[in-house]
């Protein structure tokens, strides 16, 4: 049995990645823990048998303590853009004392300034400091805490039900400005699937047709 537990479990890049958990053949051992500020978005859920919803903050240390827990993964499925980066410090935090080495995060393509031109430009200026400079932290602190992570950095995202992507490497130039909730969810499953997928890596996600942009397509 392998435990996996979410970190705001009601976006809908987490929609889309519970559901697969829970309806694919290689998951069929995955138990899931989803922490949620409001439960009520996840009623679909209650009364799952491979389900435990646990009502409270990802900000609040006891919680991410608690529903992290046996944990063998955690995905924290929303950007940590908050002043302080309060959830990846209980997130690193809560894993020396619950033992859980693999954690998959959410994060913004720009992180490193490596989108050029005209849309990194935009980028920047859109997104702005305000959100940058804690996402910049959360990134780091995951990257110096020793676990095995996974920070996927997203451009825009879209409802398209495609899932086509590729990926690049922190170093790489970021080409393109969109992306669909589907692939990222995608690729967060297959970070899921295999430990070592992606390991010790942040990893760029867009879809290449939109390569060449100056603004978000969608």
């Amino acid at each position: 049995m392998r435990r996996f537990t979410i970190l705001h479990p009601s976006g809908r890049i987490a929609g889309l990645v519970i559901k697969r958990l829970l309806s694919e053949e290689r998951f069929a051992d995955v138990q899931l823990t989803l922490l949620a500020e409001m439960p009520e978005k996840l009623a679909e859920l209650q009364g799952n048998g491979r389900v435990t919803i646990i009502s409270g903050s990802s900000r609040d240390y006891e919680a991410v303590l608690t529903a992290t827990k046996d944990a063998d993964l955690v995905f924290l499925a929303k950007v940590d853009d908050r002043k302080f980066t309060p959830t990846t410090k209980n997130l690193v935090k809560a894993s020396k004392e619950n033992g859980f080495g693999r954690v998959i995060a959410l994060s913004l393509a720009g992180l490193y300034y490596e989108i050029p031109g005209e849309f990194g430009c935009w980028v920047d200026e859109m997104v702005g400091s305000g959100r940058f400079l804690p996402a910049r932290e959360a990134g780091q602190r995951l990257e110096q805490s020793g676990l095995n992570y996974t920070l996927i950095r997203m451009p825009a995202l879209t409802n398209w039900p495609d899932v086509k992507y590729v990926t690049t490497e922190r170093g790489e130039t970021f080409e393109g400005v969109s992306v669909s909730r589907s692939s990222v969810a995608d690729l967060v499953l297959k970070a899921m699937a295999d430990p070592s997928f992606a390991a010790f890596a942040s990893v760029g996600i867009v879809q290449p047709e939109t390569a060449g942009y100056t603004r978000p397509v969608y």
